[in-house]
């Protein structure tokens, strides 16, 4: 029977599936900042694999010499993901994200940074804005640099400050760290 409707009227269903239930899958996925920072993980097996084609005619890598290199291939393959955010919570594990080539800003922004901590950055880290978007910081040779998950653009020095003027940031993380910029 199911099998006999239209792929309109599936979609309506899940649709309507979706919304009746959205408040119980925002209650079961959503992270603490604890938890999203344990997904910022560079042991991850995709996360590896993905670090070995950046690096594979890099061999032996060193990143004072090819961080750098290995970073604009990773932002490459990050923007060839698209954005989709949902009207609910739901977050997307790496082999998800690689297989389906979607996510959240948020998930892109996890998967960016946890990719440059596998490159030996230590200081990149996703800032996330009061009004709730995430953005990815890291620093190579005394420069600032800030990739916007949502757009995939790719900000030097003044343009990556100028960016939290109207939304400042809240706070900052990846694996080894957390700061809050709240007034406390």
């Amino acid at each position: 029977m199911v099998d006999e409707l239209n792929v309109a009227t599936k979609l309506e269903i899940y649709r309507l599936v979706l919304n009746r239930y959205k408040d119980i899958i925002n209650e079961k996925e959503s992270l603490t900042i604890s938890e999203m920072r344990q997904k910022v993980s560079p042991y991850n097996d995709t996360i590896r694999k993905l670090r070995d084609d950046f690096t594979k005619d890099m061999i032996p890598y060193n990143y004072k010499l090819q961080f750098f290199d290995a970073t604009q291939r990773a932002i490459s393959y990050i923007r060839d993901i698209k954005t989709c955010e949902f009207a609910f919570s739901f977050w997307m594990d790496f082999e998800e994200m690689d297989k389906l080539k979607i996510g959240t800003a948020m998930n892109k922004a996890i998967m960016l940074t946890t990719l440059l901590r596998s490159l030996e950055s230590d200081d990149v880290r996703i800032i996330v804005t009061k009004k709730g978007k995430s953005f990815v910081k890291f620093s190579w040779e005394n420069h600032q640099y800030l990739f916007v998950p949502e757009s995939g653009s790719f900000l030097m020095g003044d343009d990556a400050l100028k960016v939290f003027a109207d939304d400042p940031p809240a706070y900052s993380f990846n694996d080894l760290v957390y700061e809050s910029y709240e007034e406390e």
